[in-house]
Formats: structure tokens, sequence, C-alpha cells
């Protein structure tokens, strides 16, 4: 297979490559070898045909999923099929070695920030969709750590690097490695200080930033006991069905996070409880999304591997400090300018299109063309309200006219530009203020009318 996909053979490409493998799973095995230039590197080959056992695998699968979902109601609760094709998604990704070289450069991109942390350089040229050719890089595997070697390393303080590592990837990068099983996770010691190494990036998962916030809010409130909004969240990301009971719902979501924070730190598990919210939520006509078993997977994994660095770790304890750091990465992604170019372009069309639109609107009331489909039975409330949604407009077309124009002559004339801007944002601040009070006035109105 190596000779096949890297067109030549072994003996040419490497200077020692050696024949056992040094681990081996169900798709691929590795091996440990060293290049012509003395590196050492790791091999990763795929089995032969293993392409096709899996996609006849998860076809089998899907059959059985999609008969479940058709002939019970416990499968239909559960999103078998849903939960199939998320799989069928990962593993094929996992079989492209490819895909998997392009996730560990983004990983060493998104994970730059993380000095604690080390992920193995991809030899490109040595690589392909079969065969993955990476630095070697030694250390001890955490499922390998005797308690000696914890308290001699000071590996406690990796427990919360790696958390925090995860909550960045998936709450603010919406991609995350979701396989951090301990024989993917490795400690070595550096001249600085500890690091953990992470290693097989083919199995990873991708949500929305709608679904980030879900999440977000979801961490949160199971680190802050408040059962409520961690079904709130659930229901939001989820589907629900017709005899979905949303207070029997939230009543026994709440029991399960509650009896969490009755038990030591030590046998605290988020991944568990993720999936208990799951199970829950199948129980009571709510249809998750796939995406959110991914994620309870990960935790348990990651929940595992961090117990194992920290005995006494807690995990609740570190979202709940990292939280103000998360928040603020969120905002920072949100507010990028790059965000808010559509909203600009649609902006600046509305600036050029006003003068045209509102020309027409004038024309056709001139002609008595302009009609309203609308049955007034308060005339002088529905003009009142006209007038003021005119004059709002205006103020905010003119507005945007101002912050248009300053931006063209930014390079111009600067101090034009940012005299504009204070303009600009003096009479959005007036604006704004003035609708509020003009609404509380109207609203106490209403309120005596109503009396």
């Amino acid at each position: 297979m190596v000779e096949e996909e890297l067109k030549a053979r072994i003996s040419k490409i490497f200077e020692e490559f050696q024949a056992v493998p040094i681990a081996a799973a169900s798709l691929g095995q590795v091996h440990r070898a060293s290049l012509r230039d003395g590196r050492e590197v790791v091999v990763k080959v795929q089995r032969p045909n293993v392409r096709e056992q899996v996609r006849e695998d998860l076809q089998v699968f899907t059959e059985i999923a999609e008969a479940l979902e058709q002939d019970t109601d416990f499968g239909r609760r559960l999103n078998l099929v849903g939960a199939i094709e998320q799989a069928r998604s990962v593993m094929l990704n996992e079989l492209n070695y490819q895909q998997e070289a392009r996730n560990t450069e983004i990983f060493r991109t998104n994970l730059a920030d993380f000095s604690e942390i080390y992920i193995p350089m991809v030899i490109n040229d040595l690589s392909s969709s079969r065969v993955l050719t990476t630095e070697l890089v030694k250390g001890k595997k955490v499922s390998k750590l005797t308690p000696l070697a914890l308290v001699e390393g000071n590996y406690a303080v990796l427990a919360e690097v790696l958390t925090r590592a995860y909550l960045k990837q998936i709450c603010v990068d919406g991609f995350w490695h979701s396989d951090p099983h301990p024989g993917n996770v490795f400690v070595r010691d550096t001249e600085g200080a500890p690091q953990v190494v992470l290693l097989d990036f083919g199995m990873v998962s991708r949500i929305s930033h709608e679904f980030q916030d879900e999440i977000i809010k979801m961490l949160l409130a199971i680190s802050s006991n408040r059962g409520a909004e961690v079904a709130d969240a659930c229901i939001r990301m989820s589907e629900t069905g017709e005899a979905f009971d949303a207070v029997k719902f939230v009543r026994e979501i709440s029991a399960i996070v509650s009896a969490v924070h009755d038990v030591s730190a030590r046998e605290i598990n988020t991944g568990q409880l993720i999936f208990n919210v799951i199970s829950i939520a199948g129980s009571n006509e709510v249809k998750v999304p796939a995406e959110l078993a991914m994620l309870a997977k990960t935790l348990l994994h990651l929940d595992g591997i961090t117990k194992k660095l920290d005995p006494k770790y807690d995990p609740q304890q570190v979202i709940r400090d990292y939280a103000e750091k998360l928040m603020t990465l969120k905002l920072r992604q949100k507010f990028a300018p790059r965000n808010f170019y559509p909203a600009l372009l649609d902006l600046n069309q509305l600036v050029l299109d006003f003068p045209h639109r509102a020309r027409e609107i004038i024309d056709m009331a001139a002609l008595g063309k302009l009609t309203f489909g609308l049955k007034l039975t308060q005339a002088e409330e529905f003009i009142a309200g006209m007038h003021k949604i005119a004059n709002r407009i205006t103020v905010g077309v003119s507005i945007a006219a101002i912050i248009v124009a300053s931006a063209l002559m930014m390079r111009t004339a600067p101090f034009l530009a940012t005299v504009g801007y204070v303009a600009a944002s003096v009479i959005g601040l007036y604006l704004v203020i003035s609708t509020i009070l003009n609404d509380r006035k109207d609203q106490e109105k209403a309120k005596i009318k109503g009396k």
C-alpha cells in the first residue's frame, strides 16, 4: 500500500522502515520510520479494501435505522438515521488521509495560542489519501502514566489547558477533534514546561455559529446548576413532537443537573450528563441533532483524560472561570469587520435606491395610483404611527449616508470623515433616546385609554 500510494519503493524513500507496526486499529496501522535526511517519522497506512467494507457496513446500519424509525417509537425519538448519517460523514472523512492532513494543519493554526499543546507536523510530500506521514513525537500515553509520573511531571496543569483548548474548538471555532481517547493523547517533557501532544485528526466534527451559541449556554448552565436553561438550550437546537410536554421535560432535566452538583468533582462527567440529557429528550418527544451526541462522546473521552492528569480536577470550575474569555472570543468573532460587509453592501444599495424609490412613490401618489390594502379601525393612530416611521426612516437613511460618505472620504479627507462619524454617532444616539422616550409615552397613553 505504501509503495503504491507514494509511487516509489520503500527502500528509496526511507532510510529505515520498521515492518512491525507500533500501533494498529480497525482502519489502519502505524509504522515507525526514518527519512533519508535523518528525520524520524511515523507512517499511517490504511488497510486494503477497508473503504469498501466501511461503506457496506454503513449501508446496512442505515437500512436498520430506517426500519427502526419507521416501525418503532424509540427509533423515531432517537433520530437513528441522523446519527448514522453523522457517523457516515465522520468515518468517510477519517478514511481520507489527505483530509486528515488538512485537519491537522487547521488545528495547528487554531490552537497556536496554547503553548502547552503540540500537534505533529505533516510531511505532505509523503502523504496521500491512504498514507499519512508525520513527524515522530516521543512521549508517554496518558493511559500509561503512573501516580509517580504524575507527581514528578506536574501534569495536573495540563488538564485545565486541555479543557480550555477544547472549549475554544467547540464553542468558538465550531470545529473540534472529536476522538481524544487516551491512545491519541500523549504528554512529553520539554525544557520550558510539560506539553500535551494530540494525534490522529481523522475524526472531527463541525457545528454552525448558532449551534455554538446554544452549546455555550448549555455548558454554562450545567456548570452553574441551572437545569431550566439546559432544557431550553436543548429545545432550541432540537425538533419537538406533538406530544411534547415542556413542563415535564424541564423538570426532568433540572433533576439530573441538580444531581450532578450533589456529587464530588471527581465524579462529575459532563459528557455522560449530556448523554443523559439526550436520553431524557428521546423519551419526551424531543429529537436532538446528531452533533450533540458527538459532542457528548468527545467530552466523555476528554473527561477521562483530564481526570487521569489530575484526579481532583473539576471541569465545571474551569468552564465557569473560562466563560469570560470564551465570550470575549465569541464577541470578537461576531463583530469582525468581515461579518459586516454584506450589511454595508445592503446599506449602500439602500442609500442608492432610496431617491429612486421615493420618487416612484411620490409620482404614484400625485397620479392617484398609490393605494393601501388596509382596513383601518383607528385611522388617526395609524397615520401618526406612519409619520413616526417615516421620520425614523429618514433620519436612519441620513445617518447611513453620512457614514458611507465619511468612509469614502477617510483616505482623502480624514478630518471631515471623523467629523462625519461623530455627527452620525450623535444623531444616532439622539434617535435611539427619542425613540425610547416616545415609545414609553405611547405605552402610557395606551394604558390610560385601556382604563
